[in-house]
Parts: C-alpha cells; sequence; structure tokens
C-alpha cells in the first residue's frame, strides 16, 4: 500500500505546490500570495505526505534565489518536475477547438487473427471446450435429435430396430450412452478400454446383409451427429447468450471425432477441418436413403418408448423440439408438424424458455452433483464389465 499512498500524496501536493512556485516566477503580481503563505500551504503537503508515509518532497525555491531570468530557467529544470506537455489543438471552422487527431495504433496481427473469444486467449483449449459440453445438463438434451439424425443412416436404423432395447428400456440405453460418452471424455485408460472394448463386442453381435454396427462409416456419422446436437444444445440454451465463434466449433469438432476412434474408427477418417466437417455433414443430410426401418426406429424414439407414466409429457415435448431442429427431409418422413404451425412455434418457444430458465436458475453446486453421480455411474459399469465382461445396467 505504501506505493499507493505515495501516489496520492504525489498528486496532491506535489502538483499544488508547482503550480504556486511556477506561476509567482513566471506572472508574478500584486495580488499573488506572500512568501508566507506558499511557505504555510507547501507545509500543508508535506504534513500529508508524512501523514501517508511517503517520503519527504524537496522544499520549493524561494522568490529571493531569483535574480535574473536564466536563474529561473536553470532553477525550474532542476527542482521542479517536468511539466506535461501541452495537447495540441487543430482549428476547425465554426470557431471550435479539438485535440489533434492522429490514427492510434492498430491491432496486431495476433489480435486480428485471435478474437477476444478464442479459446487460446481465454485460457480454454479445445479439449476444456469438450469437457465444458458434457458437463452442461442442457448438452444432454440434445441427445434424441442426434439419434434421429442417426436413424437416416439405414444400417444404424436396421441395426436399432433388430437388436436395441430403446423401446423397452430406454433409460438403461440411455445410461449406457452416456457411460460411454464420460468414459473417452473422463475416464481412465482402464475405464475407457473396458466399457468401449465391451461395445466393440456387442456391436460385433449386430450386423445384417448389408450392414455391421461395427462399420467405421456409421462409427464416424454417429460421432458427428452427436457433435452437432452438443453444438444446437450450446447455441440454443446458453446463459450467456453468446453463441460459439467458428474458432471454437473448430477445436469442438476436432475434439469429437474422439468417440469414433474410440471405437476403431481409423483417425484420418475424421474432417480435417470445421469446413470439411460441414461438407460431409450436409452432403450426408441430402443423400442418405430413409428407409422405412427409419420411420420405425424415428416413430418408436418419438411416440412408442416405454417410459414411466410421470415421463410421458416428455415425449410431446421431444416431438415439438424435434419439429423445429431437424431438417427439412428428415422432419417429414419421420412425420412432424410444421414449424411454421402457430401452435408448434408458440409451444417451441415456451419450452425453449423454460429450459433456459431452468438452467439459469440451477445452483451451480446442484450441476455439479449431478456429473458427479454420472461419473460415478461411468466408474461403476466400467467395474462391473471388468468383473462380470458384461454390461450391468
Amino acid at each position: 500500500m505504501l506505493w499507493l499512498k505515495c501516489g496520492m500524496g504525489l498528486a496532491r501536493g506535489v502538483p499544488a505546490a508547482r503550480h504556486l512556485v511556477t506561476k509567482d516566477i513566471l506572472s508574478p503580481s500584486p495580488s499573488a500570495p506572500s512568501n508566507r503563505t506558499k511557505n504555510i500551504q507547501y507545509a500543508g503537503s508535506l504534513a500529508y505526505h508524512r501523514r501517508m508515509g511517503c517520503p519527504p518532497q524537496p522544499t520549493p525555491p524561494r522568490l529571493s534565489d531569483i535574480s535574473s531570468s536564466e536563474n529561473q530557467t536553470l532553477l525550474l529544470s532542476k527542482q521542479l518536475p517536468e511539466a506535461p506537455k501541452a495537447m495540441e489543438f487543430e482549428n476547425v471552422p465554426g470557431n471550435a477547438s479539438f485535440p489533434s487527431t492522429q490514427n492510434p495504433p492498430g491491432p496486431t496481427e495476433k489480435e486480428h487473427l485471435l478474437p477476444q473469444h478464442h479459446p487460446f486467449t481465454t485460457g480454454k483449449t479445445p479439449e476444456d471446450l469438450l469437457v465444458e459440453s458434457c458437463a452442461d445438463l442442457v448438452t444432454w438434451i440434445g441427445g434424441p435429435y442426434a439419434i434421429l439424425l442417426q436413424f437416416a443412416a439405414p444400417g444404424i436404423a436396421l441395426g436399432s430396430c433388430q437388436h436395441s432395447r430403446f423401446q423397452t428400456d430406454p433409460i438403461s440405453r440411455f445410461r449406457r450412452t452416456a457411460a460411454f460418452i464420460l468414459a473417452v471424455v473422463h475416464g481412465t485408460e482402464a475405464q475407457k478400454a473396458a466399457i468401449c472394448g465391451a461395445i466393440r463386442k456387442q456391436h460385433s453381435f449386430i450386423k445384417g446383409p448389408n450392414y455391421t454396427a461395427n462399420d467405421p462409416l456409421l462409427q464416424k456419422w454417429t460421432a458427428a451427429t452427436l457433435y452437432a446436437g452438443a453444438v444446437l444444445m450450446r447455441d440454443t440454451f446458453s446463459i450467456s447468450g453468446r453463441e460459439l465463434s467458428r474458432i471454437e466449433k473448430e477445436g469442438l469438432c476436432a475434439q469429437f471425432g474422439r468417440f469414433a476412434t474410440a471405437l476403431d474408427m481409423p483417425a484420418e477418417m475424421w474432417p480435417a477441418s470445421l469446413d470439411e466437417f460441414e461438407a460431409y455433414f450436409d452432403e450426408q443430410i441430402r443423400t442418405l436413403e430413409i428407409t422405412e426401418a427409419s420411420q420405425k426406429a424415428a416413430d418408436i424414439l418419438l411416440r412408442g418408448m416405454n417410459l414411466p407414466w410421470f415421463l410421458l409429457w416428455g415425449l410431446v415435448v421431444m416431438r415439438v423440439l424435434m419439429a423445429v431442429w431437424l431438417p427439412e427431409r428428415l422432419r417429414v418422413a419421420y412425420g412432424l408438424s410444421s414449424p411454421d404451425r402457430w401452435f408448434v412455434w408458440m409451444g417451441y418457444t415456451a419450452i425453449v424458455w423454460l429450459i433456459w430458465t431452468a438452467n439459469w436458475v440451477m445452483p451451480e453446486r446442484l450441476k455439479i452433483l449431478v456429473g458427479s453421480w454420472m461419473k460415478k455411474e461411468m466408474a461403476r459399469a466400467a467395474e462391473d464389465i471388468r468383473i462380470q465382461g458384461r454390461w450391468m445396467m
């Protein structure tokens, strides 16, 4: 605090003394205060410095010590601090004066290339963004959106209809998917190996005439839909109201490739840039064949899941959200209402507002507790697989 006190003393004491001395030397007048008055005033500033703990200031010069203009100049240059330079003004029409306008130094090249929200300027790496995305509870709301995109791939739709239990036991199916995602993001190497190994083993039995669950192309499409859902949820329900920047999306896209490579997709198959990913994603949406199996699987998800009675309202909410979020081609194929209809848009607006508000008012401690519980579930699933050799959830 000593330097702050000294600064306050200099700001209040020294300029006042300098002003008195300079004024009397350069423009003496009969009304100027006497030497006794100036000495009293300067003594007051010295007392202020001593009270604030600052070092003593030099005594002001006396008028009797100055006999000529040369001595005045010498005395001022040696004993008085240099006065600040006067602001330069330039005259403009209209008898008005403004400070001279000089172009301020422009931003450096780094400031041009890295905006303020860039992950590396805010201290967040792409991996930090992935951890935040998985820790944000609203990200999991994008699960049905990602699944309906996946059903557009005939192989995933056939495998889900013939081998998955998501109709009869959707909660258990969600827990397994959550365990896989958390193992890839937060799990140890042993936990990740156990859970991913169990999934690969189970996928080896899911095959048909034209598909196999371990197909790298299907793994790539699954990871792509997870990324699309995470970005959509982050931009829709962000408490700050700020969408992810292009650079943040680029880093997050690279990280989501881990969900495909964890199931043995070659790393070089994942898009190398966000532009490449968007071209791939748009091509898939435009060309994937929506088969009868796709429509059947989507109908089960949207209308036929065996949920507890107190969660049945979630099916209505899901249909409203998917009617707005899904691409037009998939929305029509899955039999959802047009988002242009007034009741769909009003329902969507109300649902989004309620979810955003709940996410905003939810205590951070509660979010942390839910995340910790999900991680413990993942660790328990990995331990069960290690001991029993299969899923126990």
